[in-house]
C-alpha cells in the first residue's frame, strides 16, 4: 500500500512535470527532490499511473503539441521549443508513434473538422 505522504508526493510529481514539461526532466532529479532513490520512484510511479514517468512527460508534452496545433498557428519549431522537444524531428517522430500520422497531417485533418 502507499503510505499518505507518498500519495501526496506522486500528486506533486504531476503538477510538477506538468509546469516544467519545456524543460529537460532529469527523472534520477526529480526521484530526489522527493526523496526516493531512482529506482523506488520508478516502481511507484509505474504502480500508481501505469506507465513510466518517461511515457508521462512524452505524454504531457504530445498533449500540449496537440494544443498548439489545434488552436495556433504556430510552426513546429516554435512548438517543440514550447514543449520540451529537442527540435523538430524529434518531435515528429514522437507525435508520429503515437497518432500515426505527422503533427502537419493531424493539423489538416482537425481543420478540416472544424470549418
Amino acid at each position: 500500500t502507499i503510505s499518505e505522504s507518498e500519495e501526496k508526493s506522486m500528486q506533486d510529481i504531476l503538477v510538477y512535470i506538468d509546469r516544467h514539461s519545456q524543460e529537460n526532466i532529469n527523472i534520477e532529479e526529480l526521484a530526489h527532490k522527493y526523496n526516493m532513490s531512482y529506482s523506488y520512484f520508478a516502481k511507484l510511479f509505474l504502480k500508481h499511473y501505469g506507465q513510466s514517468c518517461k511515457q508521462y512527460i512524452e505524454f504531457v508534452r504530445l498533449s500540449k503539441v496537440e494544443n498548439l496545433l489545434l488552436f495556433t498557428g504556430h510552426d513546429l519549431s516554435y512548438i517543440a521549443g514550447e514543449t520540451g522537444f529537442a527540435d523538430c524531428s524529434h518531435l515528429i517522430r514522437t507525435f508520429k508513434k503515437r497518432y500515426q500520422m505527422t503533427p502537419k497531417q493531424f493539423r489538416l485533418q482537425h481543420q478540416n473538422i472544424r470549418n
